[in-house]
């Protein structure tokens, strides 16, 4: 219970910050660029610490399990923060480099509002599956069954594209381009690290059951 008012804590504390922060960057109201660092850095560090801690403290994958790095939802939420952090430290610290006005298209809330949209109904129609099949959707547990209906027709990993889907229409929404840039980054971690180790677990699994749903259905879309 100690761990886990932590980590409330520390997510809601990076949440009111970012919040703050946000407030501020996407309205008229004037702050000092030094100021506006430091907001960055309360609202990036703590929310980092928090996906940490929650690594250390619950990540553990079963021995019947596929052996994957980390939790889905916690890559997406340290590739988002690293983008944010790394815009912030550019924009009012460091200033090195400014990001060319081809990628204002990028900067979109209508579009990135639609993306989110998408997002969720595609993750939501996944775990929807797995809640009417009593399976968990956690990669670090053991699987009992092969889903090919639904929305895994078309994709053998919605809720993975669903978060890029998310950390892109988030950056759009947030008018902060670098979130975009870090969706490689999601996308290269749930490549090598989750995927390919989740593939690797069941065809060991399910044998020729599940290299016929991989011929049928691709990784993405």
């Amino acid at each position: 219970m100690f761990k886990r008012n932590i980590l409330y804590l520390l997510f809601l504390y990076a949440m009111y910050n970012f919040f703050i922060f946000f407030d501020w960057y996407l309205g008229d109201a004037q702050m000092v660029i030094e100021n506006a660092y430091t907001l960055s850095l309360k609202s990036s560090l703590p929310l980092f610490l928090f996906i940490i801690l929650t690594h250390f403290f619950y990540h553990h994958n079963d021995s019947d399990a596929a052996k994957v790095w980390s939790y889905p939802p916690l890559i997406f939420l340290f590739s988002s923060n690293c983008g944010f952090l790394l815009a912030t430290t550019n924009m009012y610290h460091l200033q090195l480099y400014k990001i060319p006005e081809f990628f204002d298209i990028l900067r979109n809330s209508i579009q990135g509002l639609i993306l989110i949209i998408i997002a969720i109904i595609i993750i939501y129609s996944a775990l929807r599956i797995f809640r009417s099949n009593s399976e968990d959707p956690n990669p670090t547990s053991s699987s009992t069954q092969i889903f090919c209906d639904g929305i895994y027709k078309y994709t053998r990993n919605p809720m993975y594209l669903g978060l890029i889907l998310f950390q892109i229409g988030l950056g759009m929404i947030l008018s902060m381009v670098h979130i975009i840039f870090f969706t490689l980054l999601t996308y290269l971690v749930y490549r090598y690290g989750v995927i390919e180790k989740e593939e690797v677990y069941l065809i060991q699994k399910f044998g020729e059951s599940y290299k016929q749903y991989m011929q049928k259905t691709r990784r993405w879309f």
